[in-house]
């Protein structure tokens, strides 16, 4: 009975509250420097910023922890990082117990956030670079906005074991009996961005080509993060043939054997993780904050040195400008995320072959 009331009532809440929530007149663009941001913050004596951040390591967000709390050292900030699709269930767990407790939610389920809007959960704010961001990646009322490029696709290999030369420009290739035994990947049932990267290779290479390629001994693992980290530690092993991945991305502080090489016949995942600040946050100073730096040309500036960033006119300066790159498409990986069904379409093909995902989450070990 609890579960058809609570089913109802959020029935009821989002039609009450959709007109309404998905449509705001001119927000204002933000006028206010970082400093003068960061004085009100501190007048606002928040407890602590709370950040729920998506990912499997949690390398992946240290760099960001550790520019925040130098820059605004009297922020009490604390970012967690977890799966995405755990941050999220969590995050309507709590809504609807009516005792939530994440301020800003910077995740890769895509599809959450036009449903958070609807249900009048998010604040509606435009950082200073708001009109430069990325179109297509932003809500124009500023009630979800990107914040950094992840993708996966391609090759990381242990250099001491596999000469570049050697390194395949294609996922075909994969199926050649020299590389039984020494991919580790993750799983494509356990992770909706490896589920698309995945289903692109699928959908041109065809089932033929997993059933084949799952038979090369691969060790599967969960998290994206993990087949990096295990490629650094079996670097140190001779004995070891695992040496290469394609469902996995750079961690700063492990071994530096490990290169990496687009493959050029293919077409790989990319997508901007999304940020958003929560109606019920208690630290909205703090929040605005943190979103402003972080889409600033401040803190985005050196990182457009050597990837994609949010901000257009950073990418132009350095020439990284993603929709000029035709061997990857944000847009692909947003509306895969938002058809549920399809999605899980997927992933029930990938356990059809390989079994339920199968390990510890690795936020635990990571």
């Amino acid at each position: 009975m609890t579960r058809v009331l609570l089913v109802a009532t959020s029935a009821i809440f989002l039609m009450q509250t959709a007109v309404y929530a998905q449509w705001q007149s001119n927000v204002p663009v933000e006028t206010r420097t970082l400093d003068e941001i960061y004085q009100a913050a501190q007048a606002e004596r928040c407890n602590q910023l709370r950040v729920a951040a998506g990912g499997d390591a949690k390398g992946y967000w240290s760099g960001t922890i550790e520019g925040f709390q130098k820059r605004f050292p009297l922020i009490d900030l604390n970012l967690t990082v977890d799966f995405s699709k755990y941050h999220d269930s969590r995050i309507d767990r709590a809504f609807y117990a009516g005792n939530e407790d994440i301020d800003i939610a910077a995740l890769q389920t895509l599809q959450d956030f036009s449903r958070w809007k609807a249900q009048n959960r998010l604040v509606f704010y435009k950082p200073q670079n708001f009109s430069d961001l990325v179109n297509g990646e932003k809500d124009f009322d500023g009630a979800w906005l990107p914040v950094y490029l992840f993708g996966f696709g391609q090759f990381f290999y242990d250099s001491n074991k596999i000469k570049e030369s050697e390194v395949p420009d294609n996922y075909l290739d994969l199926l050649d009996p020299k590389w039984k035994g020494k991919l580790i990947l993750t799983y494509p049932n356990d992770d909706d961005a490896i589920a698309y990267l995945f289903s692109v290779q699928i959908s041109k290479y065809g089932f033929d080509w997993f059933e084949r390629l799952a038979q090369q001994d691969i060790q599967w693992v969960r998290g994206s993060a993990t087949p990096f980290i295990l490629l650094s530690q079996e670097a140190k092993n001779s004995s070891s043939k695992r040496a290469i991945s394609f469902s996995t991305t750079h961690l700063d502080g492990f071994s530096p054997v490990i290169k990496s090489k687009i493959p050029s016949k293919e077409e790989h995942l990319s997508w901007f993780q999304t940020m958003a600040i929560f109606r019920s946050t208690k630290c909205l100073e703090s929040s605005k904050l943190f979103v402003s730096w972080i889409l600033s040309d401040e803190w985005q500036a050196p990182l457009s040195k050597t990837t994609n960033t949010p901000i257009n006119h950073l990418n132009a300066l350095s020439g990284n400008e993603i929709y000029a790159n035709n061997s990857t498409q944000t847009q692909k990986f947003r509306s895969f995320e938002t058809d549920r069904a399809v999605v899980e379409w997927w992933k029930t093909q990938y356990e059809t072959t390989l079994g339920p995902a199968v390990g510890p989450n690795p936020n635990s070990i990571y």
